[in-house]
């Protein structure tokens, strides 16, 4: 059987030569103008999309296709500035002086799309197109995710880091204004532009992952990437993927964010933009070099000023940054080859954070600088085995420094400086100084990929075969956190300073293939695009490994049944790596008090017991995985559009930091009185009484300590609706109405897996004896209902659009949930004997929740009984909850109305303005769970920005 499949590919494989040999071709050649001046268009990309054929217009705007089969095609032609051309063409002779007309974008045109355009092909995807961009005027790549069905307006603010996430539940409620993602959410986006991923992995800025895990107040370390760094202004394009992506898209679990820059020509351009809280400035100009094969070159600069309250002037963000583009298309007559090349340097610039409400001499800076370079492309061999070679080289490095000068109260407090496990005097800090802490990181990143395409007929079977591999390497040459030991910051004192350079780098391998079919089967079409990904974290090898590897299988497929109706549906599974900051947390240091004698008029005498524990990560930690499922259907009844797409998410293994605890034996010595002179020589304690040394007793004490290490604690349920309902346009009063969002039903794990708690209470005048393991699988269940009610109104004569959006959320409920594997729940109260009642909680009634087991000082596990829940001491371990802790929060219904107007001057000039929350709607809501009453809905926000066209 073997042999017979191995000849019969064979037979495959000999045979695709001959029939494509068998083929007649064609030739196309023809010029692309401006419809309006009959100018010709130079450097415009053309495609014919059914045969992945692609070349670039010359100066004098003339384009070449030779050996087409005949056919019947798609061209597509795209060129900054422009409108998008789509046309079909059918080769059946060679066709010359083939004219492609397109028009310059302008609000003048007949039609113009301001909303994300949904691409229903296959895995569901919202693209967003230049026009979209500008009239949704963002502040940050955040403020575009409003376009994509599901999302909610929030508004601008960039005076804290800015993080996507995709299919999840970001609510503004209350007060909160934080638009910080979910660290393992935004840590799954991947965000790619031009090809190249942003990587965030090699970030190591943090305080100490021993005893504090991963701090999301001071950076986005162990997160997603921080996408204030992007500028708006340079996009040209953005596509969302929220489904099962194509495999060469890896090393993400939610989905991936595709961003395209600017290329071309373009008039120099300015802009102002201006909010309450946001000041931004821009300038860009794309040129045509002159000459034939000279290319363009694109130039931009902008700067950003925002604060997040003018009261307080030291949590203001400023940033500078500048792009460099060059690109071009060589041999555009036979086998095209696009070269870009891309620099981008980005700085934020607060130097000195000064707030008059510090005290005095007190300062904390923030600073960040990088530059990438990217070299990608694409040639077109159009071989029989190999259509085109898609290429993509590029290296980023970025300098974070951290500074904090602060003065610290203390009360007495020993000062452990020790690099060594044992016991040591130790100095006493004083009661008021000011302390220094730099922490300064230098993530470097690397990433190559090359990717090989053909496109081939078996009968009447299209197949369209990808394959290629991708290369990243991140690592940091930073110095670290840098302190004086005998002055620490008092939050660094259970840590050490430490070089993030000695940190080994992360690289991933990843092969990837992937086919894409289509079959007619009678009047019907189905489409599938089947691929598999193969990873090697750390490897030493393709196939051998430091790490591990996985493998990423994913299949979308479309069955079009009519020109009205296709299903559409698919499966794939998606990962994640551990970030740097996981593989190789910090060092635990472990310091005990073991004898304090600080008398009011003598000198005192301090000695600590520090028990280091070199190694706090987890050889067991796996990538986050995600199973991705998704059903829809695209149909048109009596001319309304519906797009509907239903999906569930299973996420596992998801990122956390957990406390692992062990036995410490260490000496205590006696208490002293006052009047000695103690001195601590050869691991002893003598002091002298009456001419005559002694040596002070000790007893051995022990007890249960921590540190904490990264554990795949978090896991997330997903499922939920999206929708898309575009009723059309109302001729007569030129207006476009469509309706959009979803609803998403987000069961989040924060402990997936049981947990390990220290009892702090005493036993018999001791520490307590045991160490409780809840069970785990306990977090909080949310979910949203939400639609977005747009309406678009274009009149063409007066260059202007205008938008609203009814934003209403129907549902948003919370609450929290812990249960047994099986999903019954392990919460109970007491009835009248003690009995048990699960899941049956009533106003007043404490509810409690068993351990599953315990270990004692020995680190010996026993398994928990029923009976020792009402036994001391092992009563105490049972956890007690208020009767309201499972109570669900159910907001009541929510809306608010959103407004956008662009308006062109000429060519000359751009004005555009929004206003979010026009009526400044923000009802009471009362909390069933804490009482307090908050305001829902944010406050009534606007701004505007100015372009200038020259």
């Amino acid at each position: 059987m073997n042999q017979f499949f191995k000849h019969t590919i064979t037979l495959i494989i000999s045979m695709l030569p001959l029939y494509l040999l068998a083929q007649t071709t064609y030739h196309i050649s023809g010029v692309i103008e401006n419809i309006k001046t009959k100018e010709h268009i130079g450097l415009v990309a053309i495609q014919l999309t059914e045969l992945n054929r692609w070349t670039t217009s010359d100066l004098n705007g003339e384009f070449n296709f030779d050996n087409i089969p005949e056919g019947k095609y798609t061209i597509q032609a795209s060129c900054l500035g422009f409108e998008r051309y789509e046309s079909i063409v059918e080769i059946r002779q060679d066709l010359k002086n083939y004219k492609l007309s397109m028009q310059a974008s302008s609000l003048g045109l007949d039609e113009i799309i301001v909303i994300a355009r949904e691409n229903t092909n296959l895995s569901s995807s919202s693209i967003i197109e230049n026009a979209a961009i500008e009239h949704s005027q963002p502040a940050s790549l955040t403020d575009v995710m409003q376009l994509v069905p599901g999302q909610i307006s929030l508004n601008p603010d960039l005076s804290k880091a800015n993080q996507i996430i995709i299919r999840d539940i970001n609510t503004y409620s209350g007060e909160d204004k934080t638009r910080q993602a979910n660290a393992n959410d935004a840590l799954g986006t991947a965000i790619i532009i031009d090809g190249t991923p942003m990587d965030n992995d090699a970030n190591m800025q943090s305080l100490n992952t021993a005893q504090q895990g991963q701090s999301v107040d001071f950076s986005t370390a162990g997160g997603g990437v921080d996408l204030r760094q992007i500028s708006t202004d340079y996009i040209e394009s953005v596509e969302v993927i929220r489904g099962i992506p194509s495999v060469q898209y890896g090393d993400l679990t939610s989905g991936a964010v595709l961003i395209k820059t600017k290329s071309g020509k373009t008039p120099l351009k300015g802009k102002l933009k201006a909010d309450p809280k946001i000041k931004q400035a821009a300038i860009s100009k794309g040129i045509l070099l002159k000459g034939e094969n000279k290319g363009a070159v694109n130039v931009e600069f902008d700067y950003t000023h925002a604060y997040d309250d003018l009261r307080r002037p030291a949590r203001s963000y400023k940033r500078l940054n500048g792009q460099f583009g060059y690109s071009n298309t060589l041999f555009k007559k036979h086998r095209p080859l696009s070269i870009n090349f891309k620099g981008n340097y980005f700085q934020t610039i607060d130097n000195e954070k000064k707030d008059p409400d510090q005290r005095q001499l007190e300062r904390q800076r923030e600073k960040e600088s990088g530059a990438d370079l990217k070299l990608y492309g694409k040639w077109s061999l159009q071989k029989w085995w190999i259509g085109n070679i898609t290429y993509n080289f590029s290296g980023s490095i970025t300098q974070q420094d951290f500074y904090s000068y602060a003065l610290n109260n203390t009360s007495a407090t020993p000062l452990p400086t020790s690099f060594l496990p044992g016991e040591y005097a130790v100095e006493i800090l004083p009661s008021r100084y000011y302390s220094e802490l730099t922490v300064e990181g230098k993530p470097y990143n690397y990433f190559a990929t090359v990717k090989l395409d053909s496109r081939f007929k078996l009968g009447s079977m299209s197949n369209s075969v990808m394959y290629g591999f991708d290369w990243r390497e991140s690592g940091n040459n930073g110095e670290g956190r840098q302190y004086d030991l005998n002055r620490p910051p008092l939050n660094a004192i259970t840590t050490r300073p430490r070089a993030f350079k000695d940190i080994p780098a992360s690289k991933k391998l990843a092969l990837f293939a992937e086919d894409r079919i289509s079959l007619p089967l009678g009047n019907n079409t189905l489409e599938t695009q089947i691929g598999i990904r193969y990873n090697n974290f750390l490897p030493k090898g393709i196939f051998s490994t430091n790490g591990f590897t996985s493998f990423e299988p994913r299949i979308n497929f479309a069955y079009h049944i009519s020109q009205n109706l296709t299903i559409r549906g698919g499966f794939g599974k998606t990962s994640k790596t551990p970030t740097m900051l996981h593989m190789y947390p910090d060092v635990a240091y472990i310091d005990k008090i073991s004898f304090n004698y600080y008398p009011p008029d003598s000198p005192d005498l301090i000695v600590a017991t520090t028990e280091i524990i070199e190694d706090t990560g987890n050889p067991d930690l796996k990538p986050m995985t995600n199973n991705k499922y998704e059903l829809g259907a695209d149909f048109n009844i009596y001319g309304i559009n519906f797009i509907l797409t239903g999906f569930r998410e299973k996420i596992r293994n998801g990122f956390g930091w957990e406390n692992q605890y062990f036995i410490m034996n260490y000496r205590k010595w006696d208490q002293l009185g006052n009047g000695f002179l103690p001195a601590f020589e050869n691991g002893e304690i003598t002091y002298e009484v009456n001419g005559e040394m002694m040596t002070l007793g000790w007893d051995q004490e022990t007890e249960f300590e921590r540190y904490m290490s990264p554990k795949n604690n978090y896991s997330i349920d997903k499922k939920g609706v999206e929708y898309v309902v575009n009723f059309g346009r109302i001729n007569p009063i030129k207006t476009e109405l469509m309706v959009d969002g979803a609803y998403y039903h987000i069961k989040r794990s924060r402990h997936a897996v049981p947990v390990v708690e220290r009892i702090t209470s005493s036993y018999k005048g001791d520490y307590f004896p045991y160490l409780a393991v809840l069970p785990g699988n306990s977090g909080t269940i949310s979910q949203r209902l939400n639609s977005n009610f747009r309406t678009i109104t274009h009149i063409p004569e007066l260059k202007m659009i205008f938008s609203l959006n009814l934003q209403t959320i129907w549902i948003n409920k919370s609450e929290s949930f812990w249960e047994n594997s099986s999903g019954s729940p392990v919460a109970y109260t007491r009835g009248e004997n003690n009995d048990k009642l699960y899941g049956q909680f009533t106003v007043g009634e404490i509810i409690y929740v068993d351990p599953v087991g315990f270990y004692d000082m020995d680190m010996q596990y026993y398994e928990w009984q029923d009976n020792y829940s009402f036994e001391a001491p092992y009563s105490t371990m049972v956890e007690r909850q208020e009767d309201d802790f499972y109570d669900q929060e159910s907001y009541p219904t929510n809306w608010q109305l959103n407004l956008k107007l662009t308006k062109e001057f000429g060519k000359f000039a751009k004005l555009s303005f929004f206003a979010y929350n026009v009526f400044n709607h923000r009802p009471l809501y009362k909390s069933k769970r804490s009482g307090n009453y908050t305001r829902l809905n944010q406050i009534a926000y606007f701004g505007a920005d100015l372009t200038f066209n020259l």
